[in-house]
């Protein structure tokens, strides 16, 4: 089947840190290509609509994207007047059920404000509207501990979960992420999964890249060793080039076939 949607992360998958934000020439080249054959194009993100807008901007690639999936659980496409609007009924569910769940999540937090206080290195993020929103540490080792105790709160609070990409952490429920957010814009969108196309780099990107909701995924060489091994098992394509050509190459090799030995962990 031809790959007719990609869902590509972007810091870190698209553009790397530190860089200048901007497209390099051969993700360019793969996405005029790839929009020109009458692709979709989504970014699947755990920014904010907002930021994303800031990065899209900085970008500057040679076509827009068609979707922006944003804080790893929204949906949104443009309307006739070039603004960002939800699309379908999802975000408003989403947001919901992310109200409810911190609603009556009290002991939850309650944990989690006793873990931060006994932990170095963590500080509480708050958003107006929904209280406690996730975790900044320090370095990934302290966030490797934090993960840690979370999961372990998990076991009493099933429902309650988290996305995690390096030093960032976002609380959310445990049925909103990105692969469930991929999934629902293909339902809207009437495109089968093995009609699409998924590409990250970090923990957060591992719900959408299973093989469940696209067939077909890779990484740039800067993943994580968990998307690489997720990746594989997914029968997709781990590249030795890194950020956005890597994904350029891995897009390029699903669209056309194409067989290359993957790169070392």
């Amino acid at each position: 089947m031809r790959i007719q949607l990609i869902s590509t992360d972007f810091d870190g998958t698209l553009v790397g840190h530190p860089g200048d934000g901007s497209c390099v020439p051969e993700l360019a080249s793969a996405l005029s290509d790839f929009k020109a054959s009458g692709g979709l194009w989504a970014i699947n993100t755990g920014r904010s609509l907002e930021h994303t807008l800031e990065g899209v901007a900085l970008l500057c690639a040679p076509v827009e994207p068609d979707f922006l999936l944003t804080h790893e659980r929204e949906i949104y496409r443009r309307d006739a007047r070039g603004n960002w609007r939800d699309f379908g009924d999802w975000n408003r569910i989403c947001r919901e059920r992310h109200a409810e769940l911190f609603l009556r999540s009290g002991p939850v937090f309650d944990r989690i404000h006793a873990l931060v206080d006994a932990t170095r290195d963590v500080t509480l993020i708050y958003e107006r509207e929904s209280g406690p929103a996730g975790l900044i540490t320090s370095d990934e080792d302290v966030m490797d501990r934090v993960t840690a105790s979370l999961d372990a709160l998990r076991t009493e609070f099933p429902d309650f979960h988290y996305q995690r990409n390096t030093i960032y952490l976002r609380f959310c429920h445990r049925n909103y992420d990105k692969g469930t957010a991929l999934g629902e814009l293909s339902r809207l969108l009437e495109i089968e999964a093995a009609e699409i196309f998924a590409a990250g780099d970090h923990y957060n990107d591992l719900p959408m890249l299973s093989g469940k909701y696209a067939r077909h995924v890779g990484c740039p060489a800067n993943a994580i060793p968990e998307v690489k091994r997720s990746v594989r098992d997914a029968g997709g394509h781990v590249s030795a080039k890194f950020c956005g050509a890597g994904v350029a190459e891995a897009l390029d090799l699903a669209r056309n076939g194409a067989k290359t030995k993957p790169a070392a962990l």
